[in-house]
């Protein structure tokens, strides 16, 4: 027992360290995985917005343009018909202009301005009359936009914007297939700024929204993962931990069979080797004596066969003989097998059974084998003096039989046992008997289930199938 307890706790460390290099291992692929979701989350979410504000430029740029290009073409198009000399200085009078400045540019947040230059650098017609008549430097704007356009550039020039910042359009105004001047329209670049910011806001949600959700899947991954391993580790655990109960109820199962059958051999051994004595004359052994020694070594000899019975019944797996038996007649047959040996231990046997009769469906040498295993179970746990008693009744779902004693009991922590192979409570046997009763009766559709008897004893209920209702029906009529 030893032996095994200390190879138990060896072999039970390897699941330990599995589980702590899995889950180290875990941890560690959860927190790469997650660094490397928020990273790429980030710099998905940086490019994909910078993609968003140039896209929102362009897009504020181009209606900028448009609006320019409309007002560029109506303006040539009155220096082609005449109706004004191509001399921008003219635009001051043309309602139609002034009136489409006020109502367009002068109303709306997002356009700044409008003006018109001419070739010396003069602004000669503008949004706000205050400006006209101021002249562009050579310095008059900051940077170019080239994101947005080749001609769109950013200004604070207070000659076209009044110090505020803007972006600004340039478009040519032509006459006769010259350049007599360029238009200039005025992208409030506060408006845009606010409105990118609105845009990137909710862009930034959105990206929050997917990388959460993604993170959330890799943990629930993760968590599935860890689990997963936690159990593989607990099942490999129970594995070898039964490998190890096996490899003890093996031992257990080898020193019960050796003892077991040992003790026969001996007996017969030495029996045969007093005949042997008297047979060469170095004895002499009265004829009762002789008799006695043939049967006992019957005996002994009938109890190795029985041994080796009990583990071929286990060991095989032949289809069972299924008939209608009376219960009844082969608990009274049973009874008279071993009465003998009841008798030998001073043991009370008693039956109680149902009055009419009462056919169960089942093999009949499985019931002869489940009746005797319970009733030499019983007998040896009482011991010698000790009260059996049999109940055999008809229950709404079948028959039950109760084999009760005034034993010891099993223990509570060992009763989730007794049925398994090669467990016994007891010194002697090889732990195979109630294995079998189950086994039969598991086999013929019943149940059988273990709890206490009466004194502190042990009861073992069996329930079997009862035979076909056509009999009962005839019975009963």
């Amino acid at each position: 027992m030893n032996v095994a307890h200390i190879d138990g706790n060896e072999k039970s460390g390897g699941p330990r360290r599995l589980l702590r290099r899995s889950t180290r291992a875990t941890f560690v692929c959860m927190t790469v995985a997650l660094v490397s979701i928020v990273a790429l989350g980030v710099w998905g979410a940086g490019r994909d917005l910078e993609q968003a504000r140039d896209s929102f430029l362009k897009s504020a740029v181009a209606e900028v343009v448009s609006h320019a290009q409309r007002t560029v073409r109506h303006i040539e198009r009155d220096f082609a018909q005449g109706d004004v000399r191509p001399d921008l200085r003219q635009l001051r009078s043309l309602d139609w202009l002034l009136a489409h400045w006020h109502q367009a540019i002068l109303s709306e947040e997002k356009w700044s301005y409008a003006a018109v230059e001419d070739l010396a650098g003069n602004v000669v017609a503008h949004s706000n009359p205050a400006l006209e008549g101021q002249q562009l430097c050579p310095g008059w704007h900051q940077r170019a936009l080239l994101q947005a356009g080749a001609d769109v550039v950013e200004t604070r020039f207070a000659g076209l914007t009044e110090g505020r910042r803007a972006f600004d359009v340039r478009l040519p105004v032509t006459f006769n297939g010259a350049v007599i001047g360029t238009y200039h329209a005025g992208l409030n670049a506060d408006w845009f700024e606010a409105a990118a910011a609105a845009q990137q806001d909710e862009e930034q949600f959105g990206w929050m929204v997917v990388i959460a959700g993604t993170t959330l899947v890799v943990l629930a991954a993760i968590g599935s993962l860890y689990f997963i391993i936690r159990q593989t580790a607990a099942l490999q655990h129970r594995l070898e931990l039964s490998e190890v109960r096996r490899v003890n109820e093996l031992r257990q199962f080898i020193v019960g069979l050796a003892h077991e059958v040992r003790n026969p051999l001996n007996a017969v051994r030495l029996n045969l080797h007093a005949i042997g004595r008297a047979y060469r004359g170095e004895g002499r052994l009265p004829a009762d004596e002789v008799a006695t020694i043939v049967r006992e070594s019957t005996r002994e000899i009938t109890r190795v066969a029985a041994l080796i019975g009990e583990m071929l019944g286990y060991a095989r797996s032949d289809p069972p003989r299924v008939e209608d038996v009376d219960l009844k007649a082969e608990v009274r047959g049973t009874l008279d097998l071993v009465q003998q040996a009841m008798e030998d231990y001073h043991i009370a046997v008693v039956a109680h059974l149902a009055p009419g009769p009462l056919k169960v469906r089942i093999d009949r040498d499985r019931l002869r084998q489940i009746l005797l295993n319970l009733l030499n179970n019983a007998r040896e746990a009482v011991g010698k003096g000790g009260r059996i008693e049999i109940d055999v009744s008809s229950t709404t779902d079948g028959l039950q039989l109760a084999v009760s004693d005034n034993g010891p009991g099993v223990p509570p922590e060992q009763r989730q046992r007794i049925f398994d192979p090669f467990f016994s409570t007891k010194d002697v046997g090889i732990g195979l008997g109630l294995t079998l009763v189950k086994k039969f009766v598991q086999e013929s559709g019943g149940s059988i289930a273990y709890d206490e008897g009466y004194e502190g004893g042990g009861r073992f209920v069996v329930r079997l199938p009862d035979a076909a209702p056509a009999f009962k029906h005839e019975v009963l009529s």
